[in-house]
């Protein structure tokens, strides 16, 4: 009897120790993709090798969010990226999705604008909503998990995108990416859903810290094509959240 109470034991303590070496292990490909992100965004790693190794860790950031409690979230839930606004517009009322000569993997030095940029009432540039002196809050647009996050940026810096967060969707396969913000909430390996606060809007960046760069969310959604992160237009979606967040109110 005492036997078996010991076996008993013996089991649940090495499945539980089991249980927390995986998740462990698990969580630390968020932390691995934070850190080439890193060195994609600064220059430090070849390009053939950051295309390698990116396409090596998606399989297992997904395993790590359906072993963790990741939700399956279809397109048409994804949300509007922000909240706790008065009003917003759109840089050339949405037509400032620009392809170029874009590469993900180009880092810092990426050419073109793959992406939208959502202004705020912010005319005194605080980084405050101008009518309730608070700021604007940044939401996951869809559900995924937290890959690399930039909570370390200042004035001086020449990367452009300021603080950021970016976010594998792993029902939809694609990469979001939300730059310039002010404050930063989440860290690598945090599970989301849609909706679910990241950070605040602000100015961070090279060029909209200048004094003629105004408060905003830069987003953009990247098509996973078998590992490599591909920009698409996502307009449509964004215009079909807002409207949705509007017959809310």
């Amino acid at each position: 009897m005492k036997l078996n109470f010991l076996i008993t034991l013996l089991f649940i303590f090495t499945f539980l120790n089991y249980t927390y070496s995986q998740n462990k292990s698990s969580s630390n490909i968020c932390e691995k993709w934070n850190a080439l992100d890193e060195k994609i965004k600064t220059g430090k790693i070849e390009y053939d090798d950051a295309v390698d190794l990116l396409a090596s860790y998606e399989p297992e950031v997904i395993k790590y969010y359906n072993n963790n409690g990741g939700g399956f979230f279809k397109r048409n839930e994804w949300v509007f990226p922000l909240r706790n606004f008065t009003s917003i517009y759109y840089r050339e009322g949405g037509k400032d999705f620009r392809l170029s000569t874009y590469d993900y993997f180009q880092g810092s030095n990426s050419k073109g604008h793959p992406a939208h940029d959502i202004m705020i009432l912010d005319e005194n540039k605080d980084l405050l909503d101008d009518s309730t002196l608070k700021p604007v809050d940044v939401v996951s647009i869809s559900g995924g998990v937290v890959v690399a996050t930039d909570t370390t940026w200042e004035i001086g810096s020449v990367l452009r995108g300021g603080k950021y967060v970016k976010i594998f969707d792993v029902t939809n396969k694609g990469l979001f990416y939300y730059s310039h913000l002010s404050v930063v909430n989440v860290k690598p390996g945090d599970i989301l859903k849609p909706g679910d606060k990241i950070g605040e809007v602000g100015r961070t960046g090279r060029k909209t810290i200048l004094k003629e760069g105004k408060t905003h969310l830069h987003v953009a959604f990247l098509r996973s094509e078998d590992g490599y992160p591909v920009p698409e237009e996502f307009i449509k979606d964004l215009r079909a959240a807002e409207l949705k967040l509007k017959e809310k109110k």
